[in-house]
């Protein structure tokens, strides 16, 4: 279940995270992937070997999401590549959890242009590859802050709110012909969020707000983006898909 044979999937943020363990998973499932990094070349070369020994293929690109030439340059190449992509999954992201009062002139919209506008841009590069595929699909990444509010951060928040609005529109405007859903993970054990977890009292405090009693791990991610990815989710559009422990029933 769940074959993605013969498949040509972009995944942004490739190097790291979700988005590296979201590119294995698609590569065992029997798709070549384009892994897309801002500054880790070194780490994404790393990839591209573990996934040869998957046996699919990888292809590298590199831009910053936040910058809408990077994102139309780094698409061309990826689309150009084998003359279509099947599927794409917007995984980089930026996270600053500074409370209000520390949130300088440039820190909100570098965030909101990181998280919501480089997503819509790569989706939107993306189109005149994904329309020449048979049933393209799209995975945006969100976050449980998404829908559900914490203190601090909120830049990130709005972001990742504006994902999900974002998704649900592009789905409606870009069907029947491509299908749109997000995932919203929960707490995800990633570089992103590693001095968090160095502080025991957050690590606790995350652990005892998620009813499955662990923070989660990107592997916990990547089979449901694979899922949202295969022609068994046909049917499944516009959906934000929580994979996050039980967090929001709390």
């Amino acid at each position: 279940m769940f074959d993605l044979s013969g498949r040509v999937i972009l995944i942004t943020g490739a190097s790291r995270g979700i988005g590296r363990a979201v590119a294995l998973e698609v590569a065992r499932a029997g798709s070549d992937v384009v892994l897309h990094h801002r500054a880790n070349a070194a780490r994404c070369e790393q990839l591209r070997g573990e996934i040869a020994k998957l046996g699919a293929e990888a292809r590298i690109v590199s831009g910053d999401v936040a910058n809408p030439e990077d994102i139309g340059r780094f698409v061309r190449t990826a689309g150009d590549w084998k003359g279509r992509l099947d599927g794409l999954v917007t995984a980089a992201g930026l996270f600053r959890g500074d409370a209000t009062p520390a949130v300088g002139p440039s820190d909100f919209s570098v965030v909101l242009r990181t998280d919501l506008e480089g997503t819509f841009r790569t989706v939107q590069a993306s189109l005149p590859y994904l329309r020449k595929s048979v049933r393209p699909a799209v995975v945006t990444v969100s976050s449980v802050l998404g829908a559900h509010a914490a203190s601090g951060g909120v830049a990130y928040q709005a972001a990742k709110a504006g994902v999900e609005q974002a998704t649900r529109a592009l789905a409606l405007e870009l069907a029947p012909r491509i299908r749109v859903n997000a995932v919203a993970p929960g707490y995800i054990r990633t570089d992103m969020n590693r001095e968090g977890r160095a502080d025991p009292r957050f690590a606790a405090a995350v652990a005892n707000a998620t009813p499955l009693g662990r923070w989660g791990e990107p592997d916990d991610v990547a089979p449901v983006v694979r899922y949202l990815l295969s022609l068994e989710a046909d049917w499944v559009t516009g959906l934000v898909l929580g994979v996050d422990g039980g967090v929001p029933l709390r």
